[in-house]
């Protein structure tokens, strides 16, 4: 066997391995475009979901272009108030909602959970057994009643801007070197405009309810680290799953 055998068998040898390669390859290609027949087309949770990203402390920017901000909040027990004082909760209330405009819905969640049971009798302690009876009797009566709940109610604001602002409120969601000045200009002054309303909204409230904003907290620990949860994250995963825990703060989707 000469050299230029030699040469030919081995462009063919090498020719014939890529030509087996393609094959597989071919094939590969083949299985993944079949099984794409199988795979659900339907939305998942993170696409039914309006959520985007925290766009300041307490406020929520949605896929939509819309602005959230949350409340939980206790009213006066109506069961002790005339009826000239609910007209005149019911008036305050309307008034305060009825100066937000277009754009702006407001929905309203019911939280109930159990209870924690009545303290044992061995865990409480008390100067004289006058204050023991009375606390023996609430014992009973709760013991009797069985499974207690109690229960928050939660504020939610949500305002959707015009549709040019809106347009640019979805634009400012996404990275756009283009006129990086003006489209910061743009997201500020819907920050401020909802800020500005949700505060006076808050201020006209007050007067009939006692309103807790849900925003982020801070916290020490013991190592000198700071971990941040968030109310608000925390309530809308409990709408979403159904259970409460703390959720801590991340910084990934927080515009600074």
């Amino acid at each position: 066997m000469n050299a230029l055998t030699l040469i030919i068998w081995c462009i063919s040898g090498v020719g014939l391995l890529l030509f087996i390669e393609l094959i597989r390859q071919i094939n590969k290609v083949g299985k993944l475009q079949k099984l794409q027949r199988y795979r659900s087309k339907k939305a998942g949770v993170c696409d039914l979901l309006n959520y985007s990203l925290l766009a300041d402390n307490g406020i929520i920017a949605c896929k939509s272009g819309a602005l959230m901000a949350a409340w939980t909040y206790t009213g006066h027990d109506l069961n002790y108030s005339t009826n000239e004082e609910r007209e005149y909760f019911s008036d305050i209330i309307n008034r305060a909602l009825r100066g937000m405009g277009d754009g702006w819905m407001i929905h309203v969640d019911a939280v109930r959970h159990p209870a924690p049971r009545y303290p044992k009798p061995e865990l409480s302690h008390f100067p004289d057994t006058v204050s023991a009876a009375v606390d023996e009797e609430r014992r009973r009566f709760f013991e009797e009643r069985g499974v207690m709940y109690e229960g928050h109610f939660v504020l939610t604001v949500t305002w959707l801007p015009p549709l040019l602002a809106e347009r640019k409120m979805i634009e400012l969601m996404f990275d756009d070197d283009s006129k990086p000045d003006s489209r910061s200009k743009e997201y500020e002054n819907l920050l401020e405009t909802f800020t500005k309303n949700i505060t006076a909204l808050e201020e006209r409230l007050s007067s009939v309810l006692k309103l807790h904003r849900l925003q982020a907290h801070s916290y020490m620990r013991e190592d000198g680290e700071t971990e941040t949860y968030d109310d608000f994250l925390q309530h809308l995963n409990f709408c979403i799953t159904g259970i409460t825990h703390p959720v801590q703060f991340a910084r990934v989707p927080h515009i600074s």
